[in-house]
This record gives C-alpha cells, sequence and structure tokens, in this order.
C-alpha cells in the first residue's frame, strides 16, 4: 500500500560507573572511589518501511527492515502499530531501538485533533508486564502546508532486578495530510543498576530523516 524510505544516524555512548571502598593502604582510615569506564560506537544507513494493510481495529499492518553500514542492520520483522503510539512486532525477530522510534509515529490518527487539550498537548500511557512507558506531545507549531512541529518526552521504566529508566526528548516534523513523520531528533538517556556498586548511564542520539515515500511520488504524478 505504501513504501517509505528513512536514512539514519545513531550514536550511542555508555560510561559504566563501579564504586570502590575500603581501607586505605596507609592504614590511616577508609577510602572510596569511583571508577568509570567509556565505550561507544555510531551507525548510518537506511531504514525501509512497507505497508502491508489495516487492521479492523485500525492498527497498520508494516514490514520493517534496516540496513547498516556497521552492525545495526536487520532483517525484515512485521509488526503492526496503532495511533496511540502502540507497537507489537514479531517476537522472534530482533528490531533495533531506531526502528522502534519510528514505528511510535507511524501509526493511524497518531495527530488525532479531539485528543488534544488547551495547550495543544496529548499524553500516551502504556502499561506493560514490569514497567510502563509515558508519552507527552506537544505541537509547537504549524504551517498552512500542514507541517506540525512536534515537541515530545518519553519516559520508559522497568521494574525489577534488570530493572532501568530511559528518558527521551524528542522533536518530530510531522507532515499531517500525508499522515507521515518527515524527520525525527531525539536524545535518549537510559540508567540502569547493573550489579552491586555498578551503575550504568547509556546516550543514544538519533535522527531520522523521509528519503522516499511512494503515497507522496504517486500524488505528484497526478
Amino acid at each position: 500500500m505504501r513504501h517509505l524510505a528513512y536514512s539514519f544516524d545513531i550514536s550511542i555512548t555508555s560510561e559504566l560507573s563501579v564504586h570502590s571502598s575500603g581501607v586505605g593502604e596507609a592504614g590511616g582510615g577508609t577510602g572510596s572511589g569511583i571508577t568509570h569506564y567509556g565505550a561507544g560506537n555510531s551507525d548510518k544507513g537506511t531504514i525501509t518501511v512497507d505497508v502491508l494493510g489495516v487492521q479492523p481495529d485500525t492498527g497498520l499492518i508494516v514490514n520493517v527492515s534496516e540496513q547498516g553500514r556497521g552492525d545495526r542492520s536487520a532483517e525484515p520483522a512485521m509488526c503492526v502499530v496503532y495511533g496511540i503510539g502502540s507497537v507489537v512486532c514479531d517476537s522472534s525477530k530482533k528490531v533495533n531501538e531506531e526502528e522502534m522510534s519510528l514505528l511510535r509515529v507511524l501509526g493511524r490518527n497518531f495527530v488525532n485533533p479531539s485528543q488534544l487539550d488547551a495547550k495543544r498537548h496529548w499524553q500516551n500511557i502504556e502499561a506493560m508486564a514490569g514497567g510502563k512507558e509515558t508519552n507527552d506531545y506537544t505541537i509547537a507549531s504549524d504551517d498552512t502546508n500542514g507541517m506540525l512541529g512536534i515537541d515530545y518526552l518519553r519516559v520508559l521504566t522497568i521494574e525489577g532486578a534488570n530493572g532501568y529508566r530511559a528518558d527521551t526528548r524528542g522533536t518530530l516534523s510531522y507532515n499531517q495530510k500525508l499522515s507521515v513523520p518527515v524527520l525525527l531528533k531525539e536524545d535518549t538517556v537510559t540508567r540502569e543498576h547493573v550489579a552491586q556498586g555498578q551503575d550504568n548511564r547509556i546516550e543514544q542520539q538519533l535522527t531520522l530523516t523521509l528519503t522516499t515515500d511512494s503515497l507522496a511520488q504517486a500524488a505528484t504524478a497526478l
């Protein structure tokens, strides 16, 4: 029904903090310190989405895949995406974080005027096993061509022994006439307690840019 392609640029850095304490070598008292270990990588490439159909519950059936220059490529995976930001994918396939960032804003009626409050804001909350994801969106600007500028904040909290919290701040350029995100930029900071005395901080910076839209091309050809 529709073919979309996005270029992506992603950068990930991590810092593991190891807290240590004990008696000083000279025996003169208790000392403590923190040792930091850093790592990082980046990649660029293309994310492709093929829209296959629409379910009776308005879920959009899509096939998503990723082709990176480095190690972030992912084979095609079938997913169903909803306007409220929910995404359900084939659990046997790998779907990267950058693919999920795109799928969250691809659903039908992602921008629903009936959901906006007086500040042109809306919120989606999704409960899941052991956690919760909250997305707050605000329309910051719009123009006569139907292009919306949207600011958003996402908080994902996972409880339990392997729990973590991820905070995302992003901006989105959204073509309301064609119901498609055109440009997405976001910065995510994830904090997790790895083990006793060990904490990890991961920062991910992502840019997605629409490069191909078969629907727009078909409309232009008319």
